[in-house]
């Protein structure tokens, strides 16, 4: 399947991840999270079989060569992730936060749907990460945009049969800190069949589970054009992802 459209890239999705012609885009590294070290970090199922399967992967700092220049401060990734289930839950992503700007504020990040469905699990921690003030979830189909405050860290599930294809931009400087994820061992909500949530026993505080909705019209943005694309347009649109304003991100 062809993902110009979405993407803004000439890239192709297959069966279970994508490709792209390595004289046109380039890539900074790549990130794979098996279904072994899923389990050892979610403490989810003793069974070992299928310890090699991929839950998801990250592809990150793409871009195309031509723009290279335009990539200095902010990076695009793009992430896939497998649909499957570990014990009754679905799979997603480990969860974390972003580490703090200049400006004492963690650093946002944006993303966009681009193949098969998602839903975030956004939570917003009080001084520990045992105790939540606040959680969203937010439901995600194609071109679908989301662009996730400072202050909250990112789940990523995938509730349906088919893989999910995911891009992001941030400041290139953000790093992701996991460990508090690591341990309470995920979000504080887990996702399961039959569109069931349970309790993370691991947290403290945990308030209801709310339903948000994607960010279509986030500044410069709009649902059906690739951020890629947006981002090459009008750089300066994306200050506030180096320089982070919590005034400006709204869930």
């Amino acid at each position: 399947m062809d993902l110009r459209d979405v993407l803004g890239l000439s890239i192709e999705s297959n069966e279970f991840t994508i490709a792209y012609n390595n004289a046109e885009i380039t890539s900074k590294s790549l990130f794979i999270q098996n279904l072994a070290e899923h389990n050892r970090i979610l403490e989810i199922d003793k069974d070992e079989t299928e310890k090699d399967l991929e839950v998801y992967r990250i592809c990150e700092g793409i871009r195309k060569i031509q723009d290279k220049e335009l990539w200095n401060d902010i990076e695009y990734s793009i992430l896939i992730l497998q649909s499957g289930q570990l014990n009754g839950r679905y799979f997603n992503t480990i969860g974390y936060y972003r580490s703090f700007a200049e400006n004492s504020y963690r650093y946002p990040e944006i993303f966009q749907l681009a193949e098969g469905y998602a839903e975030f699990l956004l939570q917003h921690p009080r001084e520990n990460h045992e105790q939540i003030k606040d959680v969203v979830v937010i439901r995600m189909q194609k071109y679908d945009i989301l662009a996730v405050p400072p202050s909250y860290g990112v789940t990523i599930i995938n509730p349906s049969d088919k893989k999910s294809i995911i891009s992001r931009i941030r400041a290139s400087d953000a790093e992701e800190l996991k460990e508090p994820y690591h341990t309470t061992k995920g979000g504080c909500y887990y996702k399961l069949a039959e569109e069931k949530w349970d309790y993370n026993p691991d947290y403290e505080e945990i308030p209801n589970l709310r339903l948000g909705v994607p960010q279509n019209k986030w500044k410069s943005l709009k649902r059906g054009i690739p951020i890629y694309t947006s981002y090459v347009y009008n750089p300066r649109y994306f200050k506030s992802l180096i320089e982070p304003d919590p005034s400006l991100f709204i869930l």
